[in-house]
């Protein structure tokens, strides 16, 4: 029934030009994505300009365990997106559908066992994240609040992958923006009006995220979807297609997985060598900085579905064609990133804060640390996209513990014993050189093998 349907639907992604094709896909990908990280830096914006320095490090102490939630978004979104985008270009709906009703399932599963056992260890996750005497009241204040959502926005981000997938990617980007929206106008009300404080951007994140899922929801039910969401499908798991998602989505996470690690570390070095001023800065820069590459990593999670697609159809061609294009188109975007940060920084430093003139001189100086070398990084996002695209988790996985677990967490633990807070901005460019190099080369392996089959 729906096979035909989807024939037609999806035949643009094995024809279309892969220039137009990419456009297509990456700006409501980065519409989707600009409009998710608005989540927490408009709360942080509202909080910090009503509450002030305190209300930001708040927030940014429950920003690691907002982060390992995603995790097991990402985990699942883009192992199950990947499988879809390959057994559509096979033509296998019933197959994609079986991926997609066993993914839903099992995000729904996990986000809410996740969610009770978060509120059965708040403390130990705040004091974990660095947090202070000072800081903690407010922070288990936002982050008690925020556990009730962990289920709602793990299924509704997971479910929007599916939809990228299914070659509806402007839909995929309705379901961040109507969340968003909702969270900027709730945040007013809850913040500005009510005087909530941290509490009422937790509570506009909670409902927002409600409707984020009701909207993802919907697509399935449309006259025009791909896909359906069937209840024979939740019910039934196979082992073979849990595997395949954790085995291909492991790699993404483990990116995601990365920033929970790398916060936790940044907050308490702050807090060690640069006190409760520190970690205000830190929550700044890890707001600025999910804003300011989203450009980039949009283009990675384009090229994903176009790369999964054509190598399901057989048409290697147009793999690589979407490789190289991503790279250039990539790499543009993080030149303009980079010099933004190098003339700009203390501008937007003063989004989150416009009185504190420490606050925002220390932000601005560890910014530029940090981001030095970011123009050489579209190789590593692009060869991301490039093994989820064609299922090879496990070398995908391989090349995030080397760029990570290698060359950013090690400085990490590092330099701050000699340095102090300048040490951990260190970090950032020693781990892009270090893992552009090792994505080089595992890029330039795959290509020539792809080239050889």
């Amino acid at each position: 029934m729906y096979s035909s349907q989807n024939k037609s639907d999806n035949n643009f992604m094995d024809k279309e030009r892969i220039p137009r094709l990419m456009a297509r896909f990456a700006a409501p990908a980065l519409v989707g994505m600009f409009a998710n990280a608005l989540y927490n830096i408009v709360d942080r914006i509202f909080v910090g300009q009503i509450v002030g320095a305190e209300g930001i490090a708040a927030i940014a102490l429950a920003f690691p365990s907002m982060l390992l939630f995603f995790c097991v978004a990402t985990l699942i979104g883009t192992g199950a997106a990947s499988r879809v985008a390959i057994l559509l270009g096979e033509r296998k709906t019933a197959d994609a559908e079986r991926t997609l009703g066993s993914s839903f399932a099992l995000a729904a599963v996990l986000g809410i066992i996740l969610s009770v056992v978060a509120m059965a260890f708040i403390r130990g996750i705040l004091l974990a994240s660095g947090a202070s005497e000072t800081l903690y009241p407010a922070a288990h204040e936002y982050l008690s609040h925020i556990v009730y959502g962990i289920a709602f926005g793990i299924v509704s981000f997971s479910l929007s992958y599916q939809i990228r997938a299914s070659g509806s990617p402007i839909y995929a980007m309705g379901t961040q923006v109507v969340g968003a929206v909702t969270n900027i106008i709730l945040d007013a009300i809850f913040v500005m009006k009510f005087g909530m404080g941290v509490r009422g951007a937790a509570i506009a994140t909670v409902i927002s995220q409600g409707v984020s899922l009701c909207w993802a929801l919907l697509y399935f039910w449309l006259p025009g979807a791909a896909l359906r969401i069937r209840l024979r499908h939740m019910t039934r798991f196979k082992a073979a297609d849990i595997k395949r998602i954790f085995v291909v989505g492991a790699p993404a996470s483990l990116i995601q997985l990365n920033f929970v690690f790398v916060h936790g570390l940044i907050t308490n070095a702050s807090n060690t060598y640069g006190g409760d001023i520190a970690v205000s800065a830190t929550g700044i820069f890890m707001g600025l900085d999910s804003l300011l590459f989203m450009p980039a990593v949009a283009m990675g999670e384009a090229c994903s579905p176009i790369i999964g697609y054509n190598y399901g159809a057989g048409k290697i061609d147009r793999v690589i064609s979407a490789v190289k294009n991503g790279i250039a188109v990539t790499t543009a975007f993080y030149l303009l990133s980079f010099f933004a940060i190098m003339f700009f920084a203390e501008h937007m430093v003063m989004m989150f804060n416009s009185k504190d003139t420490e606050l925002i001189r220390f932000t601005a100086k560890c910014m530029r640390y940090a981001n030095a070398t970011i123009p050489i990084m579209a190789i590593s996002i692009i060869c991301t996209s490039l093994l989820q695209g064609l299922g090879r988790g496990r070398e995908g996985m391989g090349l995030a513990v080397v760029r990570f677990g290698l060359f950013l967490w090690t400085p990490l633990l590092l330099l701050p014993q000699y340095y102090g807070i300048l040490g951990v901005w260190a970090s950032f460019p020693i781990s892009d050189i270090g893992g552009t190099l090792a994505s080089g080369i595992l890029m330039r392996h795959t290509i020539k093998r792809l080239r050889k089959n």
